[in-house]
């Protein structure tokens, strides 16, 4: 009968240790590239994301370089891209509306460049 209690018993300890409630988070990346005149919208589905923000105003104007960048899971991000179609020549990244980086123009020639945005994400599933 004590054979049988402590058999039970070390088949309930592993069955308790292979059941863990912990998921195993698995490691997403990805890029976002904006070169298109306009409005950009998107939202990253990732927890604890960490990224790298590369930023050129319009016409190889003013280079925004951000590292090591905290972003919010779900939150709707906006890229503005300044160029000949649009009438901001600036380019713009914004969190919710708010404005978080801003590169401005270069010198404005007849012959206008778009800005840039690009963010290279890491986070977890």
């Amino acid at each position: 009968m004590k054979k049988l209690h402590v058999w039970y018993s070390a088949v309930a300890i592993i069955l308790f240790l292979s059941c863990s409630t912990k998921e195993e988070l698995k490691e997403i990346s990805g890029t976002y590239e904006f070169k298109n005149v306009g409005k950009h919208t998107f939202v990253v589905n990732a927890d604890h994301i960490e990224a790298n923000i590369k930023i050129i105003g319009a016409n190889n104007g003013e280079t925004i370089i951000a590292k090591n960048i905290t972003l919010d899971r779900n939150v709707e991000y906006t890229a503005i891209i300044g160029g000949k179609d649009f009438n901001n020549f600036r380019t713009v990244l914004l969190n919710n509306l708010v404005t978080e980086y801003q590169a401005n123009p270069g010198k404005l020639t007849h012959e206008i460049k778009n800005g840039i945005i690009r963010i290279d994400w890491i986070g977890f599933d």
